[in-house]
């Protein structure tokens, strides 16, 4: 099925990585990445990791489809806070990306699509690890996920972070009057979420990144 995707894009070389391409994973992640590639090694083993090599020998970006009903931390802490709490679904965990890889957008509208067709009608999550040390990566990778179509749902603790923001990948159908603009480090965001708002549009000001949140 994603071979079929691929051919449809003609723009990359995306596919289903092998346990034998552990090293290639491993080459792609910095230091900070590594204590989550040994936390994916078994999702690796069963041919849940996507990868794009974008035409070239080393690999350019990889990030994993988890089911929810894993034991894994990502999709456990979603089942927890009600994200797909029957465990029918998948999340798709942050990308690992190499440095100035441009195609980023492409390659997660090709991953979700993936994802929506080999899940049907069950839930279908990504997530996005704050670090407002980091903020304009965050507002970047951020910018990217919403321009994917995803929807920016809620805002969850998270140990050791400043939150992971998790996304629904198929959009909603009917939006009323926008609410505010937020920003991604906004500590009011995670609580107005959590009113039962979300965002799928932004815009940027002086300040970064602003989010325009609806409610649903």
């Amino acid at each position: 099925m994603l071979q079929t995707l691929e051919r449809k894009t003609h723009i990359f070389d995306a596919q289903v990585l092998t346990a034998a391409q552990y090293d290639a994973l491993r080459e792609l992640a910095d230091p900070a990445g590594l204590p989550m590639l040994d936390a994916l090694r078994p999702s690796l083993d069963n041919g849940q990791i996507v990868g794009d090599f974008a035409g070239q020998e080393q690999l350019q970006i990889a990030a994993a489809l988890l089911p929810l009903y894993a034991q894994d931390e990502l999709p456990t802490r979603l089942r927890a806070a009600g994200f797909g709490a029957d465990g029918q679904g998948a999340v798709l965990t942050p990308p690992l990306v190499r440095t100035n890889y441009t195609q980023l957008r492409n390659f997660l509208r090709l991953s979700l699509r993936w994802a929506i067709e080999r899940y049907a009608s069950y839930h279908v999550w990504a997530v996005q690890v704050l670090d407002f040390k980091n903020l304009p990566a965050c507002e970047d990778l951020c910018a990217q996920y919403l321009s994917t179509g995803l929807t920016l749902r809620a805002v969850l603790p998270l140990q050791d972070t400043d939150g992971l923001v998790v996304y629904a990948a198929r959009g909603l159908a009917h939006w009323r009057e926008p609410l505010r603009r937020l920003h991604l480090n906004d500590p009011a965001l995670p609580r107005v979420l959590e009113r039962g708002y979300a965002a799928a549009d932004f815009g940027w000001s002086n300040e970064g990144m602003e989010l325009l949140v609806r409610p649903l």
